[in-house]
């Protein structure tokens, strides 16, 4: 018995959504191929960063550590717009940020460690960094601090949307396709 169309729409709904649930484990293991892709300085919230990154396939990683004031409030136009810079409180001591980002075609998944004292190790300070250690390290740490620099992980909703539609749409096509070819062929069926 073939199955219906709404059957199968039904059937890559779910493949797409397990596409998308697997995605943190899949690109989680790709790690190894990381690559260092920036070291540069940044002016964002009226501070002198210094910054650091790397990628590995679908993986993001970007350490700033605050330096010196900067002219200007805005964020430095080389900073991808799903990094969101957190305030730190003026008696702070360090102001250090890692941000993970993950997903595929675009990125959903995020991570965010701040530290604001000489004891959080996590993210390293910028010039003792290896930035594919620290991606590396992020993975295995998603969530939580060794030693107690605050952490947040959130999830964009578009952004999963956009991994579900690029799974799901091409095998939908497929098969909303194929149904109107049969009927056109003149095929009883």
């Amino acid at each position: 018995m073939a199955m219906t169309r709404r059957a199968k729409l039904i059937v890559i709904a779910l493949i797409a959504a397990a596409g998308v649930a697997a995605q943190p484990t899949i690109l989680g293991s790709q790690v190894d191929q990381c690559r260092p892709t920036f070291t540069d300085a940044m002016a964002a919230q009226g501070l002198l960063w210094v910054a650091n990154g790397a990628s590995s396939p679908g993986v993001d990683w970007i350490t700033l550590e605050a330096e010196d004031a900067a002219p200007g409030q805005g964020i430095d136009p080389a900073l991808p717009a799903w990094l969101a810079l957190p305030t730190f409180p003026e008696s702070a001591l360090e102001r250090r940020v890692g941000t993970i980002a993950l997903g595929w075609p675009v990125r959903w998944s995020f991570c965010q460690w701040v530290a604001t004292d000489t004891e959080h190790f996590f993210p390293p300070m910028a010039e003792n960094e290896e930035p594919c250690a620290s991606l590396r390290r992020a993975m295995r740490e998603w969530g939580s601090s060794a030693d107690g620099a605050a952490v947040q992980s959130w999830t964009s909703i578009l952004g999963v949307l956009v991994c579900w539609l690029t799974i799901a749409a091409p095998m939908a096509l497929v098969v909303l396709a194929r149904r109107q070819s049969d009927g056109k062929s003149g095929n009883a069926a």
